[in-house]
């Protein structure tokens, strides 16, 4: 496929000119990236902003840290010991930039097979293209950026210091009484880099809710779905290559977390084994806002296998009943026509081969093992969190004896 085009400002132009579709090739923030030279049409130079925009981030904190003397040493939290620090700005911030190449590269596509396979029917094909445009409208759309940095810089500082902020001296803060004084450093943290983070990871939850508008659309179209088609899912089986395109972001989000909960258990404030419920609740409510929005297929799956195994099962007995008179019950076989290497049994072992194929289709438009996938990329992040509370040799020693 032929890669988004642009206008001569550098804005996207309509899906319903191209044919094309993207959450991530458009918006006043792609526009501004285009004019500072960080990204070339349609996602190149990704290593630019992954350096650059982490940098904007986290080198000015360490400047600060280092002229206020709280970079290595001071304080509790000394900036350079601060694992949140770097989980958020060092590991998870590149990689939800990094994620865009990801999700253009699948969800373009997936949006295309859906005309490609003809499961949108012919007439409600002018439907489906005002789908895509809507949903390039509101990507686009400076009111929604707009309110999501007033969102990050107005809300976002109250939500930190009375949530997330580590109630002991840090680089960024001194502790008194629940009283949280921020310096230098931490007011750089709390109104420019923080927010920087947090409207980079609203813009993909916000591009989510677009991916979720836009499916709800289509699944309420008239489709040509084929209850024998050999990925068993209708034919929508494609529609599951979507999950493993926002794996980073959910990974991304993880990261963030892991951090959070890394940096409150070095301090002493927390155990590790405190955030148990939490951490599981996380794991699901992430790896649902991928998975839900396939789920609105599925009615039409199910009544898809429904008339499938009704036709089938008709076929097959009138197929059924004609084979025993000829075969089995005589008189009706043509003279020179063998048994050995009969069409009439190929045929039969294709009918039931359709058949088992209707009968073994998903009501989803995934499979077990990409779920899996989701739930471990989610989850990897706290993998290190075990370390807290097992002694690394101890957990070696556990695995070695499950093993062997």
């Amino acid at each position: 496929m032929k890669p988004p085009k642009t206008t001569a400002d550098g804005s996207i132009a309509t899906a319903a000119d191209t044919g094309d579709f993207s959450l991530v090739v458009g918006g006043p923030l792609y526009r501004l990236f285009l004019k500072t030279r960080l990204v070339r049409p349609p996602l190149d130079l990704v290593h630019r902003r992954m350096l650059v925009i982490p940098a904007l981030a986290w080198l000015p904190l360490l400047a600060l840290t280092v002229a206020e003397g709280n970079a290595v040493s001071g304080v509790v939290v000394p900036f350079l010991q601060d694992v949140e620090t770097y989980a958020r700005f060092l590991v998870a911030l590149p990689i939800l930039l990094f994620a865009e190449l990801m999700v253009h590269a699948r969800v373009r596509e997936i949006v295309w097979q859906f005309r490609e396979r003809g499961i949108v029917a012919e007439a409600s094909m002018p439907r489906f293209e005002e789908a895509i445009a809507g949903a390039m409208r509101w990507r686009n759309s400076i009111a929604a950026e707009i309110a999501l940095l007033a969102l990050v810089f107005l809300l976002g500082p109250w939500v930190w210091q009375h949530g997330l902020a580590l109630q002991t001296d840090t680089w960024y803060a001194s502790a008194d009484a629940g009283r949280i004084d921020l310096n230098r450093a931490g007011w750089w943290f709390v109104h420019i880099s923080a927010p920087i983070f947090q409207f980079l990871l609203l813009r993909w939850y916000f591009r989510l809710a677009l991916w979720w508008r836009f499916l709800w659309q289509v699944s309420r179209l008239p489709l040509e779905l084929k209850a024998t088609h050999p990925d068993r899912a209708g034919g929508l089986g494609f529609l599951g290559e979507s999950v493993s395109g926002f794996m980073p972001v959910l990974f991304g989000q993880g990261v963030v977390v892991s951090g959070i909960i890394f940096s409150r258990v070095l301090t002493g404030a927390n155990d590790a084994l405190e955030f148990r419920n939490e951490i599981v609740v996380l794991v699901i409510l992430l790896v649902a806002m991928v998975v839900v929005p396939l789920l609105f297929f599925s009615p039409d799956l199910m009544e898809a296998r429904r008339v499938g195994l009704r036709k089938y099962g008709a076929l097959a007995t009138t197929y059924v009943r004609e084979f025993e008179r000829k075969w089995l019950q005589g008189g009706h076989v043509p003279a020179g026509d063998p048994l050995v290497g009969s069409a009439d049994i190929q045929s039969l072992a294709d009918l039931a081969g359709s058949s088992d194929i209707v009968r073994e289709m998903w009501p989803v438009a995934f499979d077990l093992r990409t779920l899996l996938q989701l739930v471990a990329a989610t989850a990897t992040p706290f993998l290190p969190l075990v370390l807290t509370v097992i002694p690394f040799a101890e957990l070696v020693k556990r695995v070695l004896g499950m093993m062997f």
